[in-house]
């Protein structure tokens, strides 16, 4: 199976909630199948035979961690010059929120490259 498939897949059953020692033998089944099927074979399809889990992939506490540091980081902003009058001006301003679009970038992109991530075999 291509990489990119594969990356489809893992992606698909992280998503799905499926457990992280069980990708490696599905990874394998979903190989014996799309040999057997051949373009007919389908990540979506196969993904849809599972139920969802309970826990939640890394990306998903990743993009949970993303959302409270862009809320901290307005309220940060806030707090400094709402109650404490520590003013940056205009261009400190946008240093400021520069870093903080920064920081969640990093993030975001993480998230996205930690559940394509292919297990270990």
């Amino acid at each position: 199976m291509e990489t990119s498939t594969q990356q489809d897949l893992v992606y698909a059953l992280r998503r799905r909630g499926v457990a992280e020692s069980m990708i490696p033998g599905l990874l394998k089944e979903a190989n014996e199948k799309r040999l057997s099927l051949g373009d007919q074979f389908s990540v979506s399809d196969f993904v849809g035979g599972f139920p969802r889990g309970t826990g939640l992939s890394k990306s998903t506490k990743i993009g949970r961690i993303a959302a409270v540091f862009i809320l901290v980081g307005i309220a940060a902003q806030l707090f400094l010059s709402g109650v404490l009058e520590v003013h940056f001006g205009f261009p400190g301003v946008l240093y400021y929120y520069g870093a903080v679009l920064v920081g969640l970038s990093v993030l975001v992109f993480s998230a996205y490259r930690v559940d394509r991530k292919l297990p270990r075999p």
